[in-house]
C-alpha cells in the first residue's frame, strides 16, 4: 500500500510536459537525422548560417551584458551573500572546484579545439577586411574561452545556488528561478514555456559539445594508442 502511494506521489511530482515533449522531440529529430543525414545537415547549416548572420551581434551584446551583470553581482552587496547561509561550511576546495569545472564542461574542447580555433577564423575572408588576419584570428577565441564565456555559467550558478541553498526551493527548474519576477505565473503556461526553452537549449548545447569533442577524443586515442580511428571508437 505504501509503495503504491509513493509511486503515485512520484508520478504527481513529475512534470510530464517538460519530460515528454523534449524526449519526443529528441527521438523524432534523431530518427530524421538517421534517415535523411544529408538533408538534415543542410537544414542545420542553413539555420546556423541564418542565426549567425542575423543575430550574431545581438548574441555578442548579450554576452557582454551578462559579463557586466556578473561583475556587478560580484562587487555589489549581493556578492557578500554566502550560498548556503552564513553558517555553511565549505564542501570543496578551490582546486576541486576547478577540476570539476574543467572535467565536466570544457575539458575536451579546451584541450584541442581552443588551440586550433584561430586557424579556422584565419580562413574567413572578412578578417582580411578588419586588418591583420593573425591578430584578429587570435582575438576571437577569447570570446569562447575568456571571462565573457564564463559569465553565462556564473549567472546561472548564482541564481540556482541561491534558489536551492538559501531559499531552500526543492524544484530544480529554470522557471522557479524566475518566480521572484513572474510570481505564480511560473506555475502555468509561462513557466512551462521557460522550462521547455531551457531544456531544448541544454540539449542543443550538449549536442554541440559532443559533436566537437567526440571526433577530437577518437582522433587523440587513435594517435596515442596507435589504433585505427574508426566509427567504433
Amino acid at each position: 500500500m505504501n509503495n503504491e502511494v509513493e509511486k503515485k506521489n512520484l508520478r504527481d511530482e513529475i512534470d510530464w510536459v517538460a519530460t515528454l515533449v523534449p524526449l519526443f522531440g529528441v527521438v523524432v529529430l534523431g530518427i530524421l537525422f538517421m534517415i535523411f543525414p544529408d538533408a538534415s545537415s543542410a537544414v542545420l547549416e542553413g539555420v546556423r548560417s541564418f542565426l549567425g548572420d542575423q543575430f550574431s551581434i545581438y548574441y555578442a551584446m548579450l554576452a557582454v551584458g551578462v559579463f557586466l551583470c556578473s561583475v556587478y553581482v560580484a562587487f555589489s552587496k549581493y556578492g557578500k551573500i554566502v550560498l548556503g547561509g552564513e553558517d555553511s561550511e565549505v564542501e570543496y576546495s578551490n582546486f576541486k572546484w576547478g577540476v570539476m569545472i574543467f572535467t565536466s564542461t570544457m575539458a575536451a574542447d579546451i584541450v584541442f579545439y581552443a588551440m586550433i580555433e584561430w586557424a579556422l577564423y584565419a580562413q574567413e575572408s572578412y578578417l582580411g577586411e578588419l586588418g591583420s588576419v593573425q591578430k584578429w584570428a587570435s582575438t576571437f577565441p577569447l570570446f569562447h574561452w575568456g571571462p565573457i564565456a564564463w559569465s553565462f555559467y556564473i549567472m546561472l550558478a548564482v541564481a540556482f545556488g541561491f534558489m536551492l541553498h538559501n531559499r531552500k526551493v526543492e524544484k530544480q527548474k529554470f522557471s522557479e528561478a524566475c518566480r521572484p519576477l513572474l510570481g505564480d505565473k511560473v506555475d502555468g503556461w509561462m513557466g512551462k514555456t521557460i522550462d521547455l526553452i531551457a531544456i531544448f537549449a541544454l540539449i542543443a548545447g550538449t549536442a554541440t559539445t559532443f559533436s566537437l569533442a567526440t571526433p577530437l577524443l577518437s582522433a587523440a586515442m587513435s594517435q596515442v594508442f596507435g589504433i585505427e580511428n574508426s566509427k567504433i571508437i
